[in-house]
């Protein structure tokens, strides 16, 4: 989108799980960069319940996203591959926030939108579907889309954050340490809460002399500064789809990534 954009096209944004924290955040950060942009997005919510989808246009129409520009979009990511495409219909972009992704393997709202020749990004943070998703890029690259899988804060921003920091210290790096802390859910809703449960419950991929290694989730705790305002705090060993692509991209021998939180449960 450029700010030469005509205003007379309306883009449409598919939300999955827009009725929920990080969905709704994604849906009013869209209006204010269509407003920045000068260009019209019509935000479809992708949601299973039409009472879900009324409680969150509420909320963002209290932040200045017009009602007329929010559509409700009746979808279940377990349906069959016609409704999935169905519910895609004539989106411009695909944006998938529907978390927890955890127990899931089957990229199967990817694989619509390619299947559609529409651009998609996701948030997700379980490595087995992402590694699933990738296996598609083939496809998505003969359908001539755009397609990012993994890119929230955490998988995703960190990522490029090492990788810059790598690039900083000379291009070339041994180990590295993922780190990160949350007081409470760190505004990212209940739906954070569920992901992290169902983390406590399967094993943390890491790396260690270039090779895979499984690990207990939830142990080998180290104390990490996080600077002012939030200080040393402990992190334990939890699983993280930037694990395995830190150590193939930027050559890391030795990677790991650990959480805290506080209160501590």
């Amino acid at each position: 989108m450029g700010a030469a954009a005509s205003t007379d096209k309306v883009m449409q944004a598919l939300v999955v799980g827009g009725c929920g924290r990080v969905g709704g955040s994604t849906a009013r950060w869209l209006h204010e960069l269509s407003a920045r942009e000068g260009v019209q997005v019509s935000l479809g919510l992708g949601a299973r319940r039409r009472s879900s989808f009324d409680a969150a246009a509420a909320r963002l129409c209290d932040f200045g996203v017009p009602r007329e520009a929010m559509e409700f979009v009746q979808m279940d990511l377990d349906g069959t591959d016609e409704d999935l495409l169905a519910a895609i219909g004539d989106a411009s972009v695909v944006i998938h926030t529907a978390g927890p992704f955890q127990g899931r393997s089957n990229p199967a709202l990817l694989r619509a939108a390619i299947a559609k020749g529409v651009p998609y990004c996701d948030v997700c943070d379980e490595w087995e579907l992402s590694r699933v998703s990738k296996d598609l890029h083939a496809e998505a690259a003969s359908a001539g889309i755009p397609a990012v899988v993994s890119c929230g804060i955490w998988p995703g921003a960190s990522a490029l954050m090492a990788a810059e920091a790598v690039e900083r210290l000379g291009g070339s790096c041994d180990e590295l340490d993922l780190s990160f802390f949350t007081a409470g859910t760190g505004n990212a809703g209940p739906t954070i809460v569920s992901a992290t449960f169902l983390l406590l419950c399967q094993q943390a991929l890491t790396f260690s002399g270039g090779v895979e290694v499984m690990r207990e989730p939830w142990t080998d705790d180290r104390r990490v500064d996080f600077g002012p305002g939030v200080g040393v705090r402990p992190c334990w060993l939890l699983d993280n789809p930037d694990v395995p692509t830190c150590a193939r991209s930027l050559n890391a021998a030795a990677v790991a990534s650990r959480f805290g939180t506080a209160p501590l449960f």
